[in-house]
Formats: structure tokens, C-alpha cells, sequence
């Protein structure tokens, strides 16, 4: 009961600080044919790198990514590749 108690204390103080302000009315669209926003297509970068160098090192060295590879988006391992630290060994 006091765990609920806490949440809902956190939640109404989280309402109450959040920068949106409470109101009735409908916000009229900005209608602009000049400006149009990239944001949602910066959410699929991350992923789409991630799935590439996983991808590309599947296909060339037949293993996963490891931990620190994946935090970075993948960007790990091309610095990796392009420093020479997996070259195999002949």
C-alpha cells in the first residue's frame, strides 16, 4: 500500500513539473510546405546499423557482435575492420 502510495505521489509531482501545460483547447496545425521534419527517420539509424555490421560480420568472420559492438550501434566493429584488428591469420 505504501509503494502505491509513493507512485502516485511521484506521479501527480511528474505531472505537475512536466513543461506541457494543461489546456482545453486544440493547438491549430502549423502549416508550413517548406519545412518538412527528418526526426523519425534518425529512430532508424541506430537499428539499421546495428542489423548491417551484424549482418556483414556474420557473413565475413561467421560470428555475432560482441556486447560492446552492439552498445555502439555497430560502429565498433567498421572501426575495428578499418583498423586491421580482424584480420585473420595465414
Amino acid at each position: 500500500m505504501r509503494g502505491t502510495k509513493i507512485t502516485a505521489v511521484a506521479l501527480a509531482a511528474a505531472l505537475a513539473f512536466s513543461p506541457t501545460l494543461a489546456s482545453a483547447q486544440v493547438a491549430a496545425p502549423v502549416v508550413s510546405s517548406a519545412h518538412h521534419s527528418a526526426t523519425p527517420w534518425w529512430l532508424f539509424i541506430c537499428p539499421v546499423s546495428l542489423v548491417t555490421a551484424a549482418s556483414v560480420k556474420n557473413w565475413k568472420r561467421n560470428k555475432q557482435l560482441t556486447n560492446e559492438e552492439a552498445w555502439t550501434c555497430g560502429l565498433l566493429y567498421w572501426y575495428n575492420e578499418a583498423t586491421g584488428k580482424y584480420e585473420r591469420r595465414r
